[in-house]
């Protein structure tokens, strides 16, 4: 089986991702920040799944509590999935975040959604 082509993952901008949180910039810059450290082994995991079907396509969104103090990534769950029936791009998708922390922890916990949308980038013939 031949491997799929580049492969495209969005990381939607932390302001849309978390817009009417109550969050401040900062919070939302230093989430878009972590979250982008992970795109590409995220997309890596995208790019296997790609292999089993390659029409996969569509938004992962993830909801998880930065920790107080702390800012570890915890509780890291997909409310939603347009990408259901690959269990495994889940998991990876969620392993990769709650390992995660914010560079500038909050004093308090801090709730985020955030969403991801997957796409195969068509290859020019």
């Amino acid at each position: 089986m031949r491997a799929p082509g580049p492969v495209s993952l969005l990381l939607v901008a932390a302001a849309a991702a978390c817009a009417n949180t109550g969050l401040g910039d900062a919070v939302r810059k230093d989430v878009a920040d972590r979250m982008q450290t992970v795109e590409q082994p995220i997309a890596a995991c995208y790019e296997a799944a790609l292999v089993k079907n390659r029409k996969l396509r569509g938004e992962m969104t993830l909801a998880f509590v930065a920790a107080a103090k702390t800012g570890k990534f915890t509780d890291v769950r997909v409310t939603r999935n347009d990408l259901a029936g690959d269990p495994e791009l889940e998991k990876c998708v969620v392993d990769q975040v709650s390992a995660l922390a914010l560079a500038r922890p909050q004093k308090s916990q801090t709730a985020v959604t955030y969403p991801l949308d997957f796409a195969p980038i068509e290859q020019k013939k």
